[in-house]
């Protein structure tokens, strides 16, 4: 039997939901591979910007007795951020909550989900936009013609070498002087992939099934692969892949804090008022009472920006985009 969330005062922050709703991921979604969550506790703020003047040989090493030696200066920048409220609420009705405890589970915690998995679509859309919008950034390699990873599919003489690519991109990245680590990869990157003579030439004398798996491609690739598979629909319900047709090479560092070079950073605000460590579930009755009705309210502070320029790699129009159906809508229950 599901636990059972007991009524709270009106405006009451229930830290049982909001803990849940912390601790909520889902697994179709990589925006926190991309861009991890950074604890702050402001709501803005600075975080540092560093330059790469510890790459710059431009100092005289060698000092002669009794000399002092040659100054050098850090120099870094700054940029702001500025967490902003993400909020949805849900209606759950006594009657909805007392039935569906009776099949097992509670509706609240099931609004909760539904919510949580709202606003987590809602951050990976932004950051899926972010990042596969070559204005935002520096580095893209923008793929064409028989340079796409499904150009086989019109001539088996247009083959194209997706290894290659990716190894430029993570030359690119290396410049900067850490080792790319994270490669994401969108559904419609990957079935091409999958197809590809470059790749499955690679397994042709070990690959008994002829299919090749996410693990195949990161150690073709030499990086960890992620794929990108979330789906959103528009308000006519025509659904579309979040990360359309393109690749993203970054670093993203496995401590994140608030002055390592990873790509992106998410800044959570830990002291956001009515919440617990950012993130927060209020619950409250129906102002007009005789609805028998509780309100559910989930809200979390963030806000995510492109924090190092040089530890990303956008490639392009991999291939063709796929042709996706209208979903039909769901039936509305008597």
């Amino acid at each position: 039997m599901a636990s059972f969330a007991p009524n709270l005062p009106v405006g009451t922050i229930n830290v049982a939901l909001s803990t849940y709703m912390k601790e909520f991921r889902n697994n179709a979604l990589v925006g926190d591979m991309l861009a991890p969550r950074v604890p702050v506790d402001r709501q803005s703020f600075q975080y540092v910007v560093f330059d790469r003047s510890n790459q710059r040989l431009d100092r005289q090493v060698l000092r002669a007795a009794g000399t002092r030696p040659q100054n050098d200066r850090m120099t870094y920048g700054v940029a702001p951020y500025f967490c902003q409220s993400h909020a949805l609420s849900a209606v759950v009705p006594y009657e909805q909550e007392q039935y569906s405890l009776g099949l097992g589970f509670s509706e609240k915690q099931a609004a909760t989900r539904r919510l949580v998995d709202k606003l987590n679509l809602q951050r990976e859309a932004y950051i899926a936009g972010l990042v596969t919008n070559p204005a935002n950034l520096t580095n893209v390699i923008a793929l064409s013609g028989t340079n796409m990873f499904d150009s086989y599919l019109s001539s088996s003489a247009n083959v194209s070498n997706p290894v290659e690519v990716v190894e430029g991109a993570k030359a690119i990245v290396r410049q900067a002087g850490v080792i790319p680590n994270i490669c994401i990869i969108s559904d419609p990157v990957f079935v091409a992939l999958q197809s590809n003579p470059t790749i499955i030439d690679r397994f042709k004398y070990t690959n008994v099934s002829g299919y090749i798996s996410l693990e195949q491609l990161s150690s073709v690739f030499g990086i960890k692969c992620a794929l990108a598979s979330a789906v959103q629909l528009d308000k006519n319900n025509n659904s579309s892949f979040t990360w359309n047709v393109d690749m993203v090479v970054a670093y993203a560092a496995d401590a994140t804090s608030m002055s390592d070079v990873s790509a992106l950073k998410t800044f959570d605000w830990t002291n956001a008022p009515g919440t617990v460590g950012g993130y927060g579930v209020i619950e409250f009755a129906d102002p007009y009472l005789d609805a028998k009705a509780d309100i559910i309210s989930a809200d979390w502070y963030w806000d995510t920006r492109i924090t190092a320029q040089e530890t990303i790699v956008l490639i392009s129009n991999c291939c063709a985009a796929p042709t996706m159906d209208a979903i039909p809508a769901p039936p509305i229950a008597d």
